[in-house]
């Protein structure tokens, strides 16, 4: 009889580990699925879609959505590109103060790192660049149809 317990404990056991360890699976699966747009064009193609379908727009109303979503850039780009210098002496600065915190020997991988993030942002506006480029392909395509 005691054999029989110790199996079933054993047994219990087991089923509870295998419970944490599938829950614990789901949650990195849940987790790792669930991640929101990640560019400024995942998130404007999710708007475009968001808006056909809750408000169901026309073609025509789709491409005035367009046209009103670039102009709104085009304008923040303007307003950005105006603030642009004062927005550098601010990260100028705020590089110089970081290093003045750091070891000589930390100072050449903090440059590193500030490089590297600088590359992703000029790689990040190239996609942004070849984007619009599409995008504006695209509608006059639409249009001369």
């Amino acid at each position: 009889m005691k054999r029989n317990q110790w199996t079933a404990a054993l047994l219990a056991i087991l089923l509870f580990g295998c419970g944490i360890l599938v829950g614990a699976l789901g949650e990195r699966f849940y987790a790792a699925s669930s991640v929101s747009a990640k560019t400024a064009e995942d998130f404007r193609h999710h708007y475009i879609s968001e808006m056909e379908s809750r408000l169901k727009l026309t073609p025509a109303q789709v491409s005035q959505l367009e046209t009103i979503l670039d102009d709104t850039k085009a304008k923040y780009k303007v307003i950005r590109d105006a603030s642009h210098p004062a927005m550098l002496k601010i990260k100028n600065e705020q590089i110089a103060r970081v290093k003045s915190i750091l070891t000589p020997q930390q100072v050449p991988a903090y440059e590193q790192l500030v490089a590297e993030r600088e590359q992703r942002a000029r790689q990040q506006e190239e996609r942004e660049r070849a984007d619009e480029q599409k995008r504006a392909a695209a509608r006059e395509s639409r249009n001369g149809k």
